[in-house]
C-alpha cells in the first residue's frame, strides 16, 4: 500500500484526530527521508482503530500530507500502547452456515455460536470459526456438532439432544436453530422424493 492510499485511510477512518498543530525545532523527522521537518509546519495527529498514534503534516483535507514521526516521543498514550499492544476487539458478526456437497457426505458440521455476556437470555446467533477462535470477552461462545444428512429421524433425535445439551446456558438458541436445520434427506429416499413433491406442488 503506498503513503498517499494510507494517508487517506487514516484520515478517513480513525477513532479521533487533534488537527493544526505546529512542529518545533528537531521534533520530527519524515517517515520517509529520515529528514528533519521544518519548525512551525502545520501537522495533525490521529489516533487510529489500532490504537496507534500517527502525525502526518497538514491538515485533514491537505492534499500533500506526510506521516512524519516524534524523535523523543514521550505520550503516555504511546508508551502504553506500545507495551500493552492493545487492539480494539472485533464484535461477532452474525453468520448462517453453507455445508458444502462434502459436508453432507460426511453427515456433520461443527456450528460456532455466540452471545452477550452476563445476558442469559440474550439473543444467540452463528458465527464464524475464525470469529470464535478471536474471541471478544464481553461475549460467550460455544460450539458443537451438528447433523446434516441420514435418517430423518435421527438427526432430529441426535441434533435436539444437542440443543437440550446447550440450553441451560444458551436457552434462547432455540429461537435461531430447530433440529432439522440445513438437513437434507438422502438422495431418493422417501423424505427426499416428498419434498421434491411438495416442490413440484409449489411451482
Amino acid at each position: 500500500m503506498s503513503d498517499k492510499i494510507r494517508i487517506q485511510n487514516i484520515k478517513n477512518d480513525n477513532e479521533r484526530t487533534i488537527q493544526g498543530l505546529r512542529t518545533k525545532i528537531k521534533e520530527f523527522k519524515y517517515k520517509q527521508t529520515t529528514g528533519f521537518v521544518k519548525p512551525s509546519k502545520v501537522y495533525s495527529i490521529y489516533y487510529t482503530l489500532d490504537k496507534s498514534k500517527i502525525y502526518i503534516t497538514g491538515v485533514i483535507s491537505s492534499s500533500n500530507s506526510k506521516i512524519i514521526e516524534k524523535i523523543n516521543e514521550s505520550d503516555i498514550f504511546v508508551i502504553y500502547t506500545s507495551v500493552k499492544n492493545t487492539k480494539r476487539q472485533l464484535y461477532p458478526e452474525t453468520i448462517q452456515s453453507n455445508p458444502s456437497e462434502s459436508d453432507y457426505r460426511i453427515g456433520t458440521i461443527t456450528r460456532y455460536f455466540t452471545k452477550k455476556t452476563n445476558e442469559l437470555s440474550a439473543k444467540v446467533f452463528e458465527i464464524t470459526e475464525t470469529t470464535f477462535n478471536r474471541k471478544n470477552n464481553l461475549y460467550d461462545y460455544t460450539s458443537f456438532e451438528w447433523r446434516i444428512s441420514g435418517k430423518k429421524d435421527e438427526v432430529n433425535r441426535d441434533n435436539s439432544a444437542t440443543l437440550r445439551g446447550v440450553q441451560s446456558e444458551y436457552p434462547s438458541i432455540t429461537k435461531t436453530v430447530f433440529p432439522l436445520q440445513l438437513w437434507i434427506p438422502p438422495k431418493n429416499s422417501p423424505d427426499d422424493v416428498q419434498n421434491k413433491l411438495n416442490r413440484l406442488k409449489t411451482d
